[in-house]
């Protein structure tokens, strides 16, 4: 199971069951709950493992479904903290940074840039 396959199970695990989450990042013309998208950004080598150990960084987008701006706002102000809870409830994944986005010029978010430890060839 791929890195990302494993974010996605598990975060999928212990988000609350009205969300979405998608393994793979893609164009969303709809979207009626809280939704997830998982892709993978880089790969690099662990500093503190031996060399078969990589860093894989993910971004997880997270959007609203309103498309009220003000609306999408108050409910980001949620579906962060819940993001943010369910990332930190995982023991190989931590998050660094979310930078505010807007997907299809319509839907507002965060892209939560996270990290995890995997075997390569995982």
């Amino acid at each position: 199971m791929s890195m990302r396959s494993a974010a996605v199970d598990q975060l999928t695990g212990v988000l609350p069951n009205t969300w979405t989450v998608i393994d793979d990042e893609r164009a969303l013309n709809t979207i009626s709950k809280p939704t997830m998208l998982v892709s993978v950004r880089s790969f690099t080598p662990s500093d503190f493992a031996p060399l078969s150990k990589i860093t894989v960084t993910m971004a997880l987008m997270i959007l609203s479904p309103h498309t009220d701006a003000k609306a999408a706002e108050d409910d980001l102000d949620t579906l962060f903290v819940e993001a943010a809870q369910a990332i930190n409830s995982l023991p190989n994944l931590t998050w660094t940074e979310a930078t505010k986005i807007v997907h299809l010029d319509r839907y507002m978010g965060y892209e939560i840039t996270t990290e995890a430890t995997a075997e390569l060839g995982d």
